[in-house]
């Protein structure tokens, strides 16, 4: 029988929403039994008053740190010690770390050097850099994000309706460089193999981008996310391999 991963939640509460607390425990719970749940913040301050509830619903350690001096890192330093103490002391396996801060960079790559799994949570504004560190990085659907997407959909809608010559599209969800890199991968495969499996395209380019994963573009699984691809891969057919499971893209006949 396969051995149960044991999983630490580290969460940085002052750039972390408390209304992602139920998302960030039940992404963490797809990973294995998580053992550590711990949470950092001044909790003097009023912009985490909102995470307290949370920390009894989750049976979380809060974990007090006071702001030394303003615009210090004091909460990153007590993560990334408390992170290291775990490494050390206990049996943990995989690393779920909500943080939208790109100082915690260097602490993931060390636990990914000594082959800890590290997940990142954290908001679509973070630097792409630090979203790469990460084995995968999901981003969270908190509610203040959930708002200005709305916002910001409705402007754009507005914009369509004074600009009627312009037909309604559907926003990009890959830019240009991510369009690029799968293009070659696909191309790579095919060279190689006649085939480029869903499989091997999906391996490639989360080494390349860490949130490459489905639940980031709204679908539930890598099949139902080339599907929204496809668009992008026109030069390319959709075929299925006799198992009726393995699918894979092939060149069109020109």
């Amino acid at each position: 029988m396969d051995k149960v991963a044991n999983v630490a939640v580290l969460i940085d509460a002052e750039n972390v929403g408390a209304q992602s607390a139920k998302q960030i425990f039940d992404e963490a719970s797809n990973y294995g039994n998580i053992i550590v749940k711990r949470i950092f913040a001044d909790w003097s301050k009023a912009s985490v008053k909102g995470w307290k509830e949370e920390v009894n619903r989750y049976s979380m350690t809060a974990v007090q740190q006071f702001e030394v001096q303003p615009r210090k890192n004091t909460i990153d330093i007590a993560l990334i010690i408390q992170a290291l103490i775990i490494l050390y002391e206990k049996d943990v396996d995989v690393f779920c770390i909500a943080a939208g801060d790109s100082d915690y960079t260097r602490l993931v790559r060390e636990l990914r050097e000594r082959n800890k799994t590290v997940i990142g949570l954290g908001g679509r504004n973070v630097n792409q850099n630090f979203v790469n560190a990460f084995n995968e990085f999901i981003y969270l659907d908190g509610a203040a994000e959930t708002k200005a997407a709305e916002k910001q959909q409705k402007n754009k809608a507005e914009k369509q309706v004074q600009n009627l010559a312009s037909p309604a599209q559907e926003p990009e969800i890959l830019d240009n460089k991510r369009k690029s890199d799968l293009h070659n991968i696909i191309d790579r495969m095919i060279d190689n193999n006649g085939k480029a499996f869903y499989a091997q395209i999906s391996s490639e380019m989360k080494q390349k981008y860490s949130d490459f994963i489905p639940k980031n573009f709204g679908c539930n699984s890598f099949k139902k996310l080339m599907e929204r691809l496809m668009p992008y891969l026109k030069k390319y057919s959709i075929g299925t391999e006799s198992d009726g499971t393995s699918m894979y893209l092939i060149r069109n006949k020109k």
